[in-house]
């Protein structure tokens, strides 16, 4: 599902990148697909891209990595065994998320190797739980004198 206050920021990104492709790309998109990422975009975020660098993640949202790849998959495809390649790709990756959100796993407790951190707070609070907890009951006299400061600060 994608977030609609993302979108004009998620459309800024893909104009940001298809302008950093360069217009062999720009041209295999159609005009008005080009139009509607250009006149939905957030003209306010701004973002750099080179296109000799790597996109890395975190660089782009998720939603323009959305929009990029449907791009990449209608229009800058060049064969149909590319094309299957592609959707057979999206598929898997499709599965690995819902295989890894599923119900099923959700609340399974993985055997996944834990970090130093993790283990010294563990055993922090193993040596914490360990200890006897003291209560210290107050006197009645302390009560009483309590009871008359509280009815003194009342008025």
């Amino acid at each position: 599902m994608i977030n609609t206050m993302k979108t004009p920021q998620a459309y800024a990104e893909v104009y940001c990148f298809i302008n950093s492709l360069g217009d062999k790309y720009k041209s295999k998109i159609p005009i008005s697909v080009y139009n509607v990422i250009e006149s939905n975009r957030d003209k306010n975020y701004n973002i750099e891209i080179n296109a000799n660098q790597e996109i890395s993640q975190g660089m782009l949202s998720h939603e323009a990595l959305a929009l990029i790849s449907a791009l990449n998959l209608q229009y800058w495809c060049t064969s149909e065994e590319e094309k299957n390649e592609l959707k057979q790709k999206y598929k898997e990756n499709n599965e690995k998320e819902k295989e890894k959100y599923s119900y099923d796993n959700l609340f399974k407790n993985n055997n996944k190797t834990i970090d130093e951190a993790t283990k010294v707070a563990i055993h922090e609070t193993t040596i914490n739980t360990n200890e006897e907890v003291t209560v210290y009951k107050e006197s009645i006299f302390r009560r009483i004198i309590n009871l008359i400061k509280g009815l003194f600060k009342k008025q």
